[in-house]
């Protein structure tokens, strides 16, 4: 598999009931998404202009790339014995197909590897197209082709397309960012209780032990 879509292999992995496990709290990623989007439906430049809401958070999802890959090499160099890392998950359970065509089940450390690589790479496109549109939305091209026919088409678009092109633009970068919010949250989760939970263990009463 190319390694430039390789961390996107979570999208495709499915939990228990076999949906894909990026549609989870698909409503509240919606709910963000549209609460992202409705204050700049009168503003379209403060949402792509420079110092925008896209810029200032392209600046904060470069910042978060560096937490997600600290995130990912912490959790690929715990101890196998905390939490019963390398154990398949059995409540919850998390698979994908493997290259053979056999459906894999995830460990909680190939699960949570998985989650945080796709957030780096999730969060490095989110700033790089960032830096792309901002720049683009300052570029006026038809100070470039100035000429009649031209001028009186570009006042048209921008009439009449440009707005709604503007916002189907914004909520789908918002659905994106909304998405990675609500991913970064599931992976907080785990990180804080989910990993280290480990399974019930039988112990052995003190008489036993000691014939023993």
């Amino acid at each position: 598999m190319n390694v430039l879509y390789y961390p996107l292999r979570y999208l495709v992995l499915k939990d228990e009931c076999g949906r894909p496990v990026y549609r989870r709290n698909l409503i509240s990623a919606l709910a963000i998404a549209i609460a992202l989007t409705f204050p700049f439906f009168f503003s379209i430049e403060a949402y792509f202009g420079d110092n925008g809401f896209l810029d200032r958070f392209g600046s904060f999802s470069a910042v978060l790339t560096g937490f997600y890959i600290a995130a990912l090499v912490g959790v690929a160099s715990f101890a196998s014995a905390m939490g019963d890392l390398d154990d398949v998950i059995e409540v919850g359970k998390v698979s994908r197909i493997a290259p053979s065509g056999d459906r894999e089940y995830l460990t909680r450390r190939q699960y949570v590897c998985s989650m945080f690589g796709y957030l780096a790479f999730l969060s490095l496109f989110i700033s790089i197209a960032a830096i792309m549109l901002v720049t683009i939305s300052g570029v006026n091209i038809w100070l470039v082709l100035d000429t009649g026919l031209i001028t009186q088409v570009a006042s048209w678009i921008l009439d009449n397309v440009a707005p709604a092109l503007g916002m189907a633009t914004i909520f789908l970068v918002n659905i994106l960012l909304s998405h990675m919010i609500v991913t970064t949250c599931h992976g907080l989760y785990y990180l804080i209780d989910r990993l280290y939970e480990t399974k019930p263990r039988l112990l052995k009463k003190a008489g036993v032990a000691a014939r023993n």
